[in-house]
C-alpha cells in the first residue's frame, strides 16, 4: 500500500460526487504529460489518497483499481480530452487538519523532488497528484484521526439485539467466511502514537450514527474473522491442529466476555484476545472498555490485544500486545456515563 496527495481545489466536488480522480495526458499544447498528471500510473488498489483543499485535508479515499484511460468526464475543459481515470472511495469530508500547521513535523519527511508541499511553509505546490512516503502518510492519517475522533462521538451510540442482529444477516449475504482473506502480520511500533497537543473543534455537521455504526460493526467483525483464521492457520503450520480445532470466536455468540477470539499458545495455554480494528493506519489509537481493561489485568500475560489495521485495503495487518492493558497503553478517559442525581423535596 503506498500512500498520495491529490490538489482539488477546482475538481474536487465534481470528483467527490463519481468517486474518481481524473488527470490529462496532454497539456494544451498537446505536450507531454507532466509527472503530477503521469503519477495517476503508478496508483495500485487499495493505496490511500489525501485530498487537499486549499491547504486543507478534505478526505481520505481508497483507490479500487488501477488507472485506467478515460476521456475527461468533467464539465472542466481547462486540460485535453483524453486523460487517466482511478476509481476511489471516498471516506469522510472534514476539513480540519491544515498541513501548514504540522510543516515543523513532516519538513524531514517531504521528498526532496517533486515535494507537494513547500519545505518552508507546509503550502501546496503546484500541481495534481503526488506520493508520499508511508512514514508522511501514517503522520497525516494521525492528525486526521485525532481531529475526526474530536469530532465523532461514537460512543453515545451503542448497538443494540436488534441492531446486531440485521448485521449478522448483512455478513452471510456478502457470503463472508473465514480463511478467504490474508491477515499480515507486522512489528509493533516503538514510538508513542499519543498526540503532543490536541484543539478541540466545534463541527456543525450531521453524522448518519446508524450507517456509522453499521460501517464500523463491518469493519470489526471482519477483523475478528481474520483473526480467528489466522490463529488456526498458525496453530495448523506449528503441528497443533487439536489446539486449532478450539480456537473459538466468541464475540459472535455473546458480549461481555471482554475479549473476541479464544485461542491457544503452543504450550496449550489459553489467549484471549481482543481485536481493534481500524481502516486507517497503524498509529491510529482506539477505543477500549472498562471491562476490557479489567479483563485484561485479571489475564496478565494471557490476555492480547491484536490492532488489525489497513481494514480498507487489500493488504490487511496486524500487531499484537499481551498483558496489563494499563502498562501497555496511555488510557485517555473521553466519555462518561451520566446518572440523574436524586432531587431532595423540600
Amino acid at each position: 500500500m503506498k500512500y498520495f496527495v491529490v490538489f482539488q481545489n477546482k475538481s474536487y466536488k465534481e470528483e467527490h460526487k463519481f468517486g474518481i480522480l481524473w488527470a490529462p495526458k496532454r497539456d494544451t499544447n498537446g505536450g507531454n504529460p507532466r509527472f503530477h498528471w503521469k503519477s495517476m500510473t503508478d496508483v495500485k488498489k487499495g493505496d490511500v489518497i489525501f485530498s487537499i483543499i486549499k491547504n486543507k485535508v478534505a478526505a481520505r479515499s481508497i483507490a479500487t483499481e488501477e488507472a485506467i484511460d478515460q476521456p475527461n468526464p468533467l464539465k472542466n475543459e481547462q486540460w485535453g480530452k483524453d486523460g487517466w481515470l482511478v476509481r476511489v472511495n471516498y471516506d469522510f469530508a472534514i476539513q480540519n487538519v491544515k498541513i501548514s500547521d504540522h510543516i515543523e513535523e513532516i519538513r524531514d519527511f517531504l521528498p526532496k523532488k517533486y515535494s507537494p508541499f513547500n519545505q518552508a511553509t507546509g503550502t501546496g505546490n503546484v500541481g495534481y497528484l503526488y506520493s508520499i512516503s508511508n512514514e508522511l502518510g501514517r503522520m497525516i492519517d494521525g492528525y486526521i484521526l485525532n481531529d475526526y475522533e474530536t469530532a465523532s462521538p461514537d460512543s453515545v451510540f451503542t448497538v443494540d439485539d436488534e441492531t446486531s442482529e440485521v448485521i449478522r444477516h448483512l455478513f452471510e449475504e456478502q457470503g463472508i467466511e473465514e480463511g478467504h482473506i490474508i491477515l499480515i502480520e507486522t512489528e509493533r511500533p516503538n514510538e508513542s502514537n499519543k498526540p503532543k497537543t490536541r484543539r478541540q473543534y466545534t463541527l456543525a455537521r450531521k453524522i448518519d450514527f446508524i450507517e456509522k455504526a453499521k460501517k464500523d460493526a463491518k469493519t470489526g467483525v471482519l477483523a475478528e474473522e481474520l483473526v480467528v483464521a489466522y490463529e488456526k492457520e498458525f496453530l495448523i503450520n506449528q503441528g497443533k491442529e487439536d489446539l486449532a480445532k478450539r480456537v473459538k470466536w466468541v464475540a459472535k455468540e455473546a458480549d461481555g466476555y471482554g475479549y473476541d477470539v479464544l485461542s491457544y499458545s503452543l504450550d496449550g495455554s489459553e489467549k484471549y484476545i481482543e481485536v481493534k480494528a481500524t481502516t486507517l493506519g497503524i498509529s491510529q489509537p482506539f477505543d477500549i472498555s472498562a471491562n476490557e481493561i479489567e479483563t485484561a489485568k485479571n489475564s496478565n500475560e494471557n490476555y492480547w490485544i491484536y490492532r488489525v489495521y489497513n481494514m480498507d485495503s487489500n493488504e490487511r495487518k496486524f500487531f499484537k500486545i499481551s498483558g496489563d492493558i494499563e502498562k501497555e497503553f496511555d488510557l485517555e478517559p473521553t466519555s462518561y456515563k451520566a446518572y440523574l442525581k436524586e432531587k431532595k423535596l423540600d
